[in-house]
């Protein structure tokens, strides 16, 4: 049986992404181990801060506060 094999490919055009994250304008901080983590957006994302510090609350506009360890 004579069969073809056919290389898949596909182009992709990377200047037109399939999807754009727009995070949220406030964003709901948490410290887990050396990362301060926003679970309130779409896609969770995260800063390291390193495990100096010790996120104590969020001031009037919502961004972290930090105190050392």
């Amino acid at each position: 049986m004579d069969e073809q094999v056919v290389p898949e490919s596909e182009t992709l055009d990377l200047t037109k992404p399939a999807y754009e994250f727009k995070p949220n304008e406030q964003h709901d901080w948490r410290q887990q181990g050396p990362y301060c983590v926003c679970k309130s957006c779409e896609l969770q994302h995260a800063v390291y801060v390193g495990m100096g510090k010790i996120l104590v609350g969020l001031d009037d506009k919502g961004k972290p506060i930090f105190k050392p360890r």
